[in-house]
């Protein structure tokens, strides 16, 4: 899957959302709220760090900063951080959010140890290889503190319109699939293939979600993975 064509897809949609409602939302993610109830439950989040990875239009940024995180997020579409920089503008909490133009699957600009918590609300998902998807990773744990928790959300192989799209529009790559309206990678998950992608990180919980959803035009049941993981205190041996 060519990058630039990925990208020029993306900028389409934020634009003018077609294929996927939610790119409009601006409520946040229902992963999002149970994750911050949990810290909530857990931690003083007042004031600490979160990176929220493929913001899009910011709709749990500023959910986060809300709640009275600061928050860091980024995107590689220029006029999606423009439209959540205004949504924050409006929402009154601006001063709680440094937004970014920038790839997930390059090198990050922030330092080693910066953030309390991480973001990936089905963003990764969309990076288009596997070396891409190992740069992103190496850089979640980088930038991720030890003991630092990082909320995951990508989509199932059990999918109810992914699996007939790993099925029968499949992309070059294990369980992922080329949307035919529009030629957009997706890359899905099995729960075996997931342990073994974030194996560096302490799994605190995994969960299978279902729920009703709307996206290529069709209502459908959902199946989604909630990944709850830890960045281990002590540095692993390797980042393969």
């Amino acid at each position: 899957m060519n990058k630039r064509i990925q990208k020029k897809i993306w900028n389409q949609e934020h634009a003018a959302p077609q294929f996927l409602p939610s790119v409009a939302d601006e409520k946040p993610s229902s992963a999002v709220t149970r994750f911050v109830d949990r810290l909530l439950q857990n931690n003083q989040i007042q004031g600490k760090r979160i990176i929220d990875v493929g913001c899009g239009k910011g709709r749990n940024a500023i959910y986060l900063a809300q709640q009275g995180l600061k928050v860091y997020a980024f995107d590689y579409i220029s006029y999606a951080v423009d439209c959540a920089k205004e949504r924050a503008l409006q929402k009154n909490v601006s001063d709680l959010i440094q937004f970014s133009v920038a790839s997930m699957d390059k090198k990050w600009k922030f330092p080693d140890n910066f953030f309390d918590f991480a973001l990936d609300c089905y963003s990764s998902i969309d990076i288009e290889s596997k070396e891409g998807r190992l740069i992103y990773k190496k850089e979640l744990l980088r930038t991720l503190r030890p003991g630092g928790s990082a909320l995951i959300c990508v989509v199932s192989i059990e999918d109810e319109i992914e699996a007939a799209l790993i099925r029968d529009n499949p992309g070059e790559e294990k369980n992922s699939s080329l949307w035919p309206e529009n030629g957009k990678f997706q890359k899905n998950y099995d729960e075996q293939e997931l342990q073994k992608f974030y194996s560096e990180f302490n799994i605190v919980e995994l969960k299978k979600l279902k729920k009703k959803a709307i996206k290529l035009n069709k209502k459908f049941i959902g199946t989604t993975y909630w990944l709850l993981l830890e960045k281990p205190t002590t540095k692993p041996s390797s980042l393969e």
